[in-house]
């Protein structure tokens, strides 16, 4: 288990994110250091909609490839959080919703949302 957790703390690669567009150049010029994480949702019941760091993911159960950037400077560095979001598809359902990865942490496997868990109104 430590070993799984100590992978994700240690910076597997880097993306060029620059580039010329039409507006000129975007984005940072060096290589930005990054985790990718397989991640899966599933949902009771089956079926809603889920979207990843508000990216259209699939119709849980899913498992989706996100990437996460490190931040900060050398020696103080932190890995982004992953914003997971269930949308209901059906009549006595509620949006879902949770950022994990918190403290550099992976993303727990698989994640579960209750689609029927809805806050009571008084």
């Amino acid at each position: 288990m430590a070993l799984l957790l100590a992978a994700c703390s240690v910076p597997q690669g880097g993306a060029k994110r620059s580039g010329p567009g039409i507006f000129g150049t975007i984005g940072p010029t060096a290589d930005q250091p990054f985790v990718d994480e397989i991640i899966e949702v599933i949902t009771e019941p089956a079926g809603a909609k889920v979207q990843v760091n508000d990216d259209f993911a699939g119709y849980a159960p899913v498992r989706y490839k996100v990437r996460r950037l490190w931040r900060g400077e050398p020696g103080n560095m932190t890995l982004e959080t992953v914003k997971i979001d269930a949308l209901p598809v059906a009549g006595g359902q509620c949006a879902q919703s949770g950022t994990y990865g918190q403290y550099n942490l992976k993303v727990p496997f698989p994640v579960r949302f209750n689609m029927t868990s809805c806050p009571q109104i008084p």
